[in-house]
């Protein structure tokens, strides 16, 4: 591996005699290793579940640090810990967030703690609430990957530039023509391991003329487009916009129905980040020139969509340098920030106005929905809680696109999703190139 690897070891208290034994301690955050040992609901508060794990370093990370001759750490002898895992928890199996229920007793785990929940009660009792629940190989995919010898196939065999998602970056699904057309950003992630390759599927349009990836492809992205005909997804194809600079990256978050008129996220390095629009004459034939929107005001702008009567109001993403807040433009009038209940002391981005005038829209990372004058989270279907960002829902309202995470090596990637309406949410995601639109 080369490099040192960090552990949080599983340090007991060293309480003084007049301590009360039975009275949880505040401790330091810690990484949590060892065994799933037993799972149990607690009954007096549904949704959450205990989880006894014995402590221990995994297999795998011993046989790695004998193999380069490191000291490998004892933890104390006899301690127990206990996890909550809540509806809030990310269970990660695979590199894919799952449930609680896909784990099994014996296998060795990795459990991140939410922030400031790590107690110790007495001196062999370790209380804390699961932030992120990894089955161990995961983990040491995501967090550890210059301790493999190889990457799993999970990350290598992804690279199919036939395929919509990849082991690169997928993000901002546009569902069009009730989501038979779909519209993504997508782009490579540079190596993680020395002298390896990016990662990702290298599609048309990332490629110079003499064959090297372009400038932009590597860390950038740039927009493609997708239709399902005869019983299945096209190839991906690039967008192209003309004079857009060679390293700069372009999201389209907006297009009318007709494919006539779009709204792009322009991106490049050490130039002010600004929301522009795009025209053409009709669908398939060259995008106009990309010019600054007039009604996104601000020094920093991006992320916006036409919606209203004619398509003449605008919300949009103003960009500072304390993060970011969404700003509106109705029927054309000046732009204005959005209200506290939506604009807080955090990122507030990604803007999609949905039936009934639902605004979906991304603060920090945390998919959220504003109607009725209220904040809630967007959920998916499962007991445990399934990230996901950039939810555009299609235009009856009973689709939902949106890009969810993959733990890959050492960086998230974001593969695209769709799911269906079910009541009052959201049913299962099902991964854009497995899902079938209806007839």
């Amino acid at each position: 591996m080369g490099r040192r690897i960090v552990f949080l070891a599983l340090v007991p208290l060293l309480g003084c005699a007049l301590q009360d034994p039975t009275t949880p301690v505040p401790q330091p955050d810690t990484l949590i290793l060892g065994r799933l040992v037993a799972v149990r609901e607690v009954p007096q508060e549904p949704g959450v579940w205990e989880v006894e794990i014995r402590a221990g370093l995994p297999e795998t990370l011993v046989a790695v640090m004998r193999r380069e001759g490191r000291p490998v750490p004892q933890l104390e002898k006899d301690l127990a810990v206990k996890v909550r895992v809540t509806r809030d928890t990310v269970c990660i199996v695979e590199g894919v967030p799952t449930e609680l229920a896909a784990f099994r007793v014996g296998q060795e785990l990795a459990v991140v703690p939410k922030p400031g929940t790590c107690a110790m009660v007495g001196s062999k009792l370790l209380l804390a609430e699961a932030g992120e629940f990894y089955h161990f190989a995961s983990y040491e995919v995501h967090h550890l990957p210059r301790a493999l010898q190889t990457l799993p196939p999970s990350v290598t065999s992804r690279t199919d530039p036939a395929k919509i998602n990849s082991a690169g970056q997928e993000q901002t699904p546009l569902p069009l023509a009730d989501g038979r057309v779909v519209y993504f950003a997508a782009g490579l992630l540079p190596p993680v391991q020395e002298g390896g390759e990016p990662l990702g599927a290298v599609r048309p349009g990332m490629r110079q003329a003499g064959g090297a990836l372009a400038r932009w492809a590597v860390g950038g992205v740039r927009p493609y487009r997708v239709v399902w005909q005869e019983g299945r997804w096209s190839s991906p194809e690039p967008v192209v916009f003309p004079g857009l600079a060679e390293d700069a990256s372009a999201r389209i978050t907006w297009l009318n129905e007709s494919e006539t008129e779009c709204l792009v996220e322009v991106v490049t390095p050490g130039a002010p980040t600004f929301l522009a629009e795009a025209r053409r004459e009709k669908a398939g034939a060259p995008w106009g020139k990309l010019v600054r929107s007039p009604l996104a005001t601000g020094a920093q702008t991006g992320g916006g969509q036409r919606f209203g009567r004619e398509g003449k109001s605008l919300v949009w993403t103003v960009m500072t340098a304390n993060g970011s807040d969404l700003w509106l433009a109705v029927g054309g009038a000046t732009g204005q920030p959005l209200e506290p209940r939506i604009n807080t002391l955090g990122s507030e981005w990604a803007p999609r106005v949905g039936p009934g005038n639902t605004l979906y829209f991304c603060r920090e990372q945390r998919q959220l929905l504003f109607a009725g004058g209220i904040v809630q989270d967007v959920r998916l279907a499962g007991t445990q809680r399934r990230p996901l960002l950039e939810a555009t829902p299609a235009r009856g309202g009973t689709l939902l696109f949106f890009r969810v995470p993959r733990y890959a090596p050492g960086q998230v990637e974001w593969d695209l999703a769709v799911a269906t309406r079910v009541g009052e949410g959201w049913g299962p995601p099902v991964p854009l190139d497995e899902w079938r639109p209806a007839a």
